[in-house]
């Protein structure tokens, strides 16, 4: 009878090292997450932190300075600084918050980490947030929702993060209630977003916040022309009076 050969089966490639992080993030304490890594993101103002701290210190001296420390003062519990940037917020949030920093620039996470150096900063983007359901107490936006990509999917992680008692605190800027205002928004929108780095001024993010599933508070709402800084929950939830 005749006997089978054996044939030997060489060794595949070995699997793929894991994507990298980028070079000095672990040493200086920014957690990058997989889309962080992967994600392409476009360069302006926004992703210039020198440049958008001098712009957001303008802004605030002219009076922007009372609404950003409206967002941070009644938040609670553990927080999700969204779109944290350079970290203008982490400083000045109460002491028994335990704050989060999320922003997809590295550049400014670097800035963010000297402001704040024992908050923990994560690279990632908010339409993949990487973080279990309902794992916050409070998420806050100061200038944020104008910038996300499809900002749809990411109120949807807000939400996801969010405990069903949670809150959103917002400070945005929105599409003009006067039409000739929007019209001319809608005309400036593709330059600025180039020039300011994704940055759309004429999103009606009030209205998208809602869409999302959530619900304004109007006792706590304010507009001042274009500026808007409200808390919002998820709708259908009870709160409980204080």
């Amino acid at each position: 009878m005749r006997r089978r050969r054996r044939t030997r089966r060489t060794p595949g490639p070995p699997p793929a090292p894991p994507p990298a992080e980028r070079p000095g993030a672990r040493a200086r304490g920014v957690r990058v997450s997989a889309y962080g890594r992967s994600m392409i993101r476009m360069r302006g103002i926004e992703q210039i932190p020198w440049l958008y701290d001098a712009i957001c210190a303008f802004v605030e001296w002219r009076g922007l300075a009372r609404w950003r420390r409206w967002i941070v003062d009644d938040a609670r519990g553990r927080t999700l600084d969204l779109g944290c940037g350079t970290g203008r917020n982490l400083p000045i949030f109460p002491t028994t918050v335990r704050a989060v920093g999320l922003d997809p620039s590295f550049e400014a996470l670097r800035r963010a980490r000297r402001r704040a150096p024992a908050t923990p900063l994560v690279q990632g983007s908010a339409e993949a947030l990487p973080f279990r359901d309902g794992c916050f107490d409070t998420v806050v936006s100061g200038l944020v929702l104008c910038s996300v990509p499809d900002p749809a999917i990411g109120l949807a992680e807000v939400r996801r993060v969010l405990r069903p008692e949670g809150t959103l605190r917002a400070l945005e800027h929105v599409r003009a209630t006067a039409a000739w205002r929007a019209r001319m928004q809608d005309a400036l929108q593709p330059a600025w977003t180039w020039l300011a780095g994704g940055c759309h001024p004429n999103r009606d993010t009030e209205r998208a916040v809602e869409a999302a599933g959530f619900a304004i508070d109007p006792d706590d709402r304010r507009a001042r022309a274009n500026l808007r800084r409200f808390a919002a929950r998820p709708s259908g939830v009870r709160t409980m009076p204080s």
